[in-house]
Parts: structure tokens; C-alpha cells; sequence
């Protein structure tokens, strides 16, 4: 579980680094992403290509959605039978 949550920081560090580099380097960046609360999607985006990487965003945490509840009813029936 320590590995998962130290890969997960990593992961978040790098996004963040590359963001941090690509709006420095080009003077501008498009930013968009997506929060879930509950199963309810606030999207943001802004910059040129704001709005199709908060499409891409919702897409993306949607298909998460849709394997975590897979395998919760896969789990779920092989533990219960």
C-alpha cells in the first residue's frame, strides 16, 4: 500500500513538473481537467485547448468510474459465492 501511495505522488509530482515546464517554455498553457463529487462532474478548462482537455478529463475519470464499479461487482460475487 506504501508503494501505490509514494506512486501515486510521484505521478502527480511529474504531471505537475511537465505543466510547470510546458508554460514556461511556450509563454501559455491550456489547463482542463474534472472533480467528481460523488458521481457528479464539475469540468473546468481554460486556454486554447481548455475545453477538449476537460472532455478529455471527464472521459477518462468516467472509464474509472466504470472499472471501479466492475470490479467491485466482480469481488463482490466471488466473495459472496
Amino acid at each position: 500500500m506504501q508503494r501505490l501511495m509514494a506512486a501515486g505522488f510521484l505521478i502527480i509530482l511529474t504531471g505537475f513538473a511537465l505543466l510547470l515546464a510546458g508554460a514556461a517554455s511556450s509563454g501559455g498553457a491550456s489547463v482542463g481537467g474534472v472533480v467528481f463529487i460523488g458521481l457528479v462532474p464539475i469540468a473546468f478548462g481554460s486556454g486554447p485547448s481548455g475545453g477538449a482537455l476537460a472532455l478529455g478529463s471527464v472521459v477518462v475519470g468516467a472509464a474509472m468510474l466504470i472499472v471501479i464499479l466492475v470490479w467491485s461487482l466482480r469481488f463482490r460475487d466471488v466473495k459472496g459465492g
